[in-house]
């Protein structure tokens, strides 16, 4: 929550300072007073023989009477030089007189073109993936049967609050580990930054029950040139099922294979392909679990008479979210 704040903040800061200046001018071309100046000096800026831009000082005059000096913004060369009338209509704002309104400011307000766009596309994402999302989770978290709330920080509990299992990392195999090896695993062609100079990297995670008794344990896998996948093990060590990305399929979508490489079921996101939605399905394309984001948790809801392998499946697949593996 503290991270969110901090960002959304910083966010908040950098679009206000972006677009302080930009608001100052439509300000003042639509609320400013009306006047006339009087250009009293220039100097040419920009750039080359013929300079498009000026810096002018003189006095105005407004419709009411009032009279001030200083500098005037927004001339440009044309009409500051080689003109008998140097009367100039303009508008007065917190930062002075702007003559040329609108046209003449222009490049001021085509520099806010990158964060509206970014604030465009962040306001598509949010309504596109994140509360479609919030929305399935907290229906899922209300909703009757097995349910369960997964967080990096505190384990699998249940809505109420009670554990269900904790969460451990290692780099040491538990014992009696067997490496589960299947042909057809696809290959990664991207960088892989976790690996380092490394050509492959295993870590493990044991998930035990309330009591301390070991519920299963999961292997996640990196290999250089291959695509990562994740092994689930039961107490002893012993492989169960293989977690491997369907590739063809596309991404965030899985394929779930018992150690003889037969296929146990699916998984991949649901509510039309939202990333941070997820549906296990069994062999026969039944629904199995469903999970959704909720802020830094995920909801976890598994249907009635699922087999203990695929509703390890489910929990699995739901903290492999929360491990950077590549």
């Amino acid at each position: 929550m503290r991270r969110r704040l901090l960002i959304t903040g910083l966010f908040v800061i950098v679009f206000c300072a972006w677009a302080f200046y930009p608001a100052v001018l439509a300000y003042t071309f639509t609320g400013g007073e009306r006047a006339t100046a009087t250009v009293a000096e220039c100097s040419g800026g920009g750039g080359g023989p013929r300079p498009t831009t000026a810096t002018c000082h003189g006095t105005w005059r407004t419709e009411d009477g009032e009279r001030g000096e200083g500098e005037i913004y927004g001339l440009d060369y044309d009409q500051t030089h080689g003109r008998d009338d140097d009367a100039v209509p303009v508008r007065i704002g917190p930062l002075g007189p702007h003559a040329n309104g609108w046209g003449g400011s222009w490049n001021y307000f085509l520099s806010l073109l990158p964060i509206l766009l970014f604030t465009f596309l962040f306001a598509w994402t949010r309504r596109r993936f994140i509360l479609p999302g919030r929305r399935l989770a907290e229906s899922l978290l209300t909703a009757s049967g097995d349910v369960l709330v997964i967080s990096e920080s505190e384990g699998v509990r249940r809505p109420d609050g009670s554990p269900y299992a904790t969460v451990t990392t290692s780099l040491e195999p538990p014992p009696g580990h067997r490496r589960l090896q299947l042909p057809g695993r696809p290959p990664y062609t991207r960088d892989q930054p976790t690996l380092g100079s490394r050509d492959s990297l295993h870590r493990f995670q044991p998930v035990v029950d309330a009591a301390g008794r070991p519920l299963m344990h999961l292997e996640h896998r990196s290999d250089r040139g291959l695509h990562p996948e994740h092994v689930l093990l039961d107490p002893s060590g012993a492989p169960r099922l293989l977690i491997r990305p369907d590739t063809e399929r596309g991404p965030f979508r899985y394929r779930l294979l018992d150690p003889a490489g037969a296929g146990v079921g699916t998984a991949g996101p649901a509510e039309n392909g939202n990333m941070t939605t997820l549906e296990v399905r069994d062999a026969g394309d039944r629904p199995a679990a469903t999970a959704a984001k909720l802020r830094r948790r995920r909801v976890l809801r598994i249907e009635d008479g699922v087999p203990p392998l695929l509703r390890n499946a489910a929990i699995a697949l739901v903290l492999i979210k929360f491990v950077n593996i590549d």
